[in-house]
């Protein structure tokens, strides 16, 4: 048979033409389109959905088990018996329960296997919901029409669904909280949930025209408290504060600060008189006063009247006397003959509105425990000693002391310096990896050149007994000098003597050999054997052993190998000037058992200090311990 509108070829048993939806007329009866009227009935809602013409019925599948539908408004509460396995069904009036609802659980504990569910083909699920083959047979596949259930329909126009824009509504938030909190708005976010503590900073509370300032913060960003408490674990204060169950920073150092000889608040109880109204920030400041340092203390307070009642008892105790005056959440600590010309530098302005402390001290990121800040010529205006011939000193610095859960650094950065001649990098990892403590700096030839009128009253003398001139010794440092101290065993020996060697990367290779010769042979009376050779680089290396001079010429293994000295200095190839010390072995020694602060000593590892130049009046630096 074919189809009246597009001549397609129908099976009998199709309802309707695949391709155009035309309905077929019966024989004698007019043709007519589909429409809903026409669409079967609805199965009853227990009824197994009809067989589809387009089914694969080759598989013998089981028909779904029946099931009821109880509005949830008409359900009581269920008594559960909770020594079964057998959840009980509500009874609904109306509704007759034949058998109860079993919980698999009984089968489970009688050992047979728990019920899976596995996803099967696309084909298998329909065959098993009576819905059409996804491929009907000579043909291509028409979505069939659901079926329509009057009472859902009903139900649906009277609770409309949302618009898709507010069901997004909470995806939404969630992301753009994502991309604030990930992306340039930590420090934001932090602020306003308290990550970073709240309120005042001390340097809104310190004069615009204070010299230097240096601040505490126990409560740092929430990175900083985590790693401190890690790295600061096996101090006997931090194993009794985490013991106790309430680690306080402040407590542990109020009992170190106890500890101290002459304390004069030995008598005075933390928790009751101080921790009620004690803060979490504090910090110094020093004020220029007639080429003599003023000093104004600031302490963060969270009840201005009890903390003032009880610094004011505290100053009265003091030899000097001290006056304390209530700002902005702080307690600011001044003496007596200094708190008129702290109030009054106050009033016009502090110092967080001074643009080169804000600028310095934004550098430094997250400023963790401590910080601090200080203007090298105002420093230097403060003493009578200031020098007068070699230009007035200038520059500023910044530092902060930051933590990972296994490194302390102690770092910042140098601004607008006076030049100091060290330039370029030397780079400590060359040396050995047998070498367990080293120091080094680059340009120092140039450096020598350039300050040798202030220095030839020191050095003049020896360069004499040597037989040396200027340009000796210059090429000696050369642009590059890299000192080791090494052991046979590769570890360091309290008792044992060390190997020592240098590695000189010079422009003049000839002259500093020559000049090498010169100073060895001072050294020929001594029992001490020193030879020097250049290794295939150019450098030229000298060592008190041959073992290390070899190793220095051509090291098996570098230092840059080994992470003990990697985390200590990460910026190795770049520094200027470097040190670093091998602390594993010597800490551990025998010798530091009895030591109070023994566990925290033995679990440290490595220690580096560096100076990366970023150019010759700038630059950044680090002092940094390693344990693990």
């Amino acid at each position: 048979m074919t189809c009246p509108s597009c001549d397609a070829e129908l099976d009998p048993s199709q309802l309707s033409c695949p391709s155009c939806g035309q309905v077929p007329a019966a024989p004698g009866q007019p043709e007519t389109e589909l429409t809903g009227a026409d669409l079967p009935a609805a199965p009853e809602p227990h009824q197994a959905p009809p067989p589809s013409p387009w089914a694969d019925t080759s598989a013998d599948w089981p028909s779904p088990a029946p099931s009821s539908t109880v509005p949830p408004s008409t359900v009581p509460p269920a008594e559960v018996d909770p020594t079964s396995h057998t959840i009980p069904l509500p009874q609904v009036e109306g509704v007759e329960v034949t058998e109860p609802l079993e919980v698999a659980m009984a089968s489970v504990a009688a050992g047979a296997p728990e019920p899976t569910l596995a996803f099967g083909s696309p084909q298998q699920y329909l065959q098993a919901a009576g819905t059409p083959s996804l491929t009907p047979p000579g043909g291509a596949w028409t979505p069939p029409a659901p079926a329509w259930d009057p009472a859902a329909g009903a139900a649906e126009a009277a609770n409309p669904a949302p618009p898709a824009r507010k069901r997004r509504l909470v995806p939404i938030l969630l992301l753009t909280l994502a991309l604030v909190v990930v992306g340039g708005g930590v420090a934001t976010a932090g602020y306003f949930l308290g990550w970073f503590g709240a309120g005042k900073r001390p340097s809104d509370v310190i004069p615009g025209s204070a010299v230097s300032f240096v601040q505490l913060d126990l409560n740092p960003s929430l990175v900083q408290k985590a790693a401190a408490w890690q790295f600061l674990r096996d101090l006997p204060q931090v194993k009794e504060a985490v013991a106790s169950g309430q680690p306080d920073p402040k407590k542990v150092i109020w009992k170190l600060l106890g500890t101290l000889d002459g304390n004069p608040m030995g008598d005075i109880d933390y928790d009751t008189d101080v921790k009620p109204w004690l803060g979490d920030q504090f910090a110094v400041g020093v004020l220029p006063k007639d080429k003599t340092a003023t000093p104004v203390f600031a302490v963060q307070v969270t009840d201005e009247a009890k903390a003032a009642a009880t610094l004011r008892d505290w100053a009265s105790r003091t030899p000097e006397g001290y006056d304390v005056t209530m700002k902005d959440g702080y307690a600011l600590l001044t003496r007596t003959g200094d708190t008129s010309l702290v109030t009054t530098a106050l009033a016009a302005g502090n110092l967080s509105s001074n643009p080169e402390f804000a600028a310095d001290f934004a550098s430094l990121g997250d400023p963790g425990v401590l910080s601090g800040w200080g203007d090298v010529a105002g420093l230097a205006a403060l003493s009578d000693t200031a020098s007068t011939t070699s230009g007035a000193a200038r520059g500023r610095g910044v530092f902060s002391l930051t933590f990972t859960q296994d490194t302390l650094t102690l770092g910042g950065k140098a601004f607008g310096l006076d030049g100091t001649g060290l330039t370029g990098s030397t780079d400590l990892g060359a040396l050995p990896a047998t070498t367990w403590a080293a120091v080094g700096f680059s340009g120092g030839g140039t450096a020598l050149r350039q300050a040798y009128p202030e220095l030839e009253p020191l050095v003049g003398s020896w360069l004499q007994t040597f037989g040396l001139e200027q340009d000796d010794l210059v090429a000696l440092l050369g642009t590059s000098f890299s000192l080791g101290a090494a052991s046979t065993g590769g570890d360091p020996s309290l008792t044992a003597m060390p190997e020592l060697g240098a590695r000189i990367v010079t422009g003049d290779t000839a002259r500093a050999e020559a000049a090498l010769d010169k100073v060895l042979a001072g050294f020929q009376s001594t029992a001490l054997t020193i030879n020097h050779t250049v290794a295939p680089d150019g450098a030229v290396v000298v060592a008190t052993s041959d073992g290390y001079l070899a190793e220095l010429a051509t090291p098996s293994a570098p230092l840059s190998s080994l992470e003990q000295f990697t985390k200590a200095l990460p910026n190795h190839a770049r520094a200027t000037a470097s040190s670093y010390v091998y602390l594993k072995p010597l800490l551990t020694d025998p010798s530091w058992a009895d030591v109070e602060y023994g566990d925290f000593l033995k679990a440290l590892r490595s220690f580096g200090a560096e100076y990366v130049a970023t150019d010759t009046e700038s630059g950044t630096w680090s002092l940094r311990l390693v344990r693990g």
